[in-house]
């Protein structure tokens, strides 16, 4: 990077140490006398990549971020005797498209039950 005169901005940089190994990896990296460690996940374009790409961080994360929207939607909407079939759908429709950001990713670690069970609190909240 030195020999195109790029500099790297230290205090923006992540890294990640990707493996299958039980134990999880540690690395180290230096830019400009500042030492940079590893974490456990990092978060790229809104998707939460962990270190065994599993992405149970991911789907904690956008299950809140959907559950947010829900909930704040369904205070801004009258409540009379509950919500109409046209109001589910919407917040449905919301929560869906929180969670499908990504999937194309993420999207084979939902065989898990604890991935499962965290979307299914998403939509029960709905009701």
């Amino acid at each position: 990077m030195a020999g195109v005169s790029l500099r790297l901005a230290h205090h923006k940089t992540e890294t990640v140490m990707i493996s299958n190994r039980k134990a999880a990896l540690e690395g180290k990296i230096i830019v400009r006398e500042q030492v940079i460690v590893s974490k456990c996940s990092v978060k790229y374009l809104d998707v939460m990549a962990d270190n065994r790409l599993n992405f149970p961080s991911h789907v904690d994360y956008a299950c809140g971020k959907a559950s947010t929207a829900v909930t704040t939607l369904s205070k801004i909407m009258p409540n009379g005797y509950g919500p109409s079939s046209r109001k589910r759908r919407l917040m449905g429709s919301v929560a869906m498209s929180v969670l499908r950001y990504g999937a194309l990713t993420w999207g084979l670690t939902l065989g898990s039950k604890r991935n499962q069970a965290c979307l299914n609190k998403v939509f029960n909240n709905m009701l």
